[in-house]
């Protein structure tokens, strides 16, 4: 299948030797990439006017096949959620929200098994708006994401996907905020020649990055965006 040649193809790729070492034994992420496809398949719903597929898939792992995934953890995330994308287009298919795919530790599991559920969860693009069309960055600048932190722990992940993604109140915004500081439509992320620049769409609170207010600023990998109490991490994927 295509989609799971292209997926090895880039993983190979990223990760170079690493990635024949680490996966010679146990559970290998061709397997997971496979499993995603066939997820897909067994749990897709037909709505009115589209067919919806599972966006989330979280693998429980054994301790040494979770061990050896967290070496390279955010590549295999990142390159499995391509597979979703991929997967969902190919077929003319639906996500009701970006892909998300999550390893988590299962103690009761031997080495070389692993568990996967599969589910469906609403995203901040779901407003008539087709998440699968948006969600595989364009080859015009590498993939960012915005992390979500809460005490200094990452929470969720919002991937950079499109060339301009809104922040806000708005159910309708790409990054949507539970803040009472935040504005309905607060500010936005857009993607300009290979640079990601954040800008202030005339909040009442403001923007900051890095604790200064801005109007207008090109991001860089480690920057924070405040906005209300709400703490939004920049990262080059």
């Amino acid at each position: 299948m295509g989609i799971l040649n292209d997926f090895e193809r880039r993983l190979e790729g990223m990760i170079e030797g690493l990635f024949t070492k680490a996966f010679r034994t146990g559970v290998h992420p061709v397997e997971l990439a496979r499993r995603i496809l066939k997820e897909m398949e067994a749990h897709k719903t037909v709505g009115v006017r589209e067919v919806w597929v599972p966006n989330r898939y979280v693998f429980g792992l054994s301790q040494v096949d979770h061990q050896r995934f967290q070496q390279t953890d955010k590549a295999l995330r990142r390159e499995l959620e391509q597979v979703v994308v991929d997967g969902a287009q190919e077929r003319n298919w639906a996500l009701v929200g970006p892909p998300e795919v999550r390893f988590d530790l299962d103690p009761d599991i031997g080495q070389g098994t692993y568990t996967c559920e599969a589910t469906l969860v609403e995203g901040p693009t779901t407003s008539g708006q087709r998440v699968v069309a948006e969600s595989a960055p364009s080859p015009a600048a590498p993939a960012a994401e915005l992390v979500l932190l809460e005490k200094g722990k990452a929470r969720r992940t919002f991937p950079l996907g499109s060339d301009r993604v809104i922040i806000g109140r708005l159910a309708e915004s790409d990054v949507v905020l539970a803040d009472a500081g935040a504005s309905r439509r607060h500010a936005e992320v857009r993607r300009e020649d290979g640079r990601y620049v954040i800008a202030d769409l005339g909040s009442t609170n403001g923007t900051m990055v890095n604790e200064s207010t801005i109007g207008e600023r090109t991001l860089e990998e480690g920057d924070r965006i405040t906005i209300g109490r709400t703490v939004l991490e920049f990262r080059r994927s």
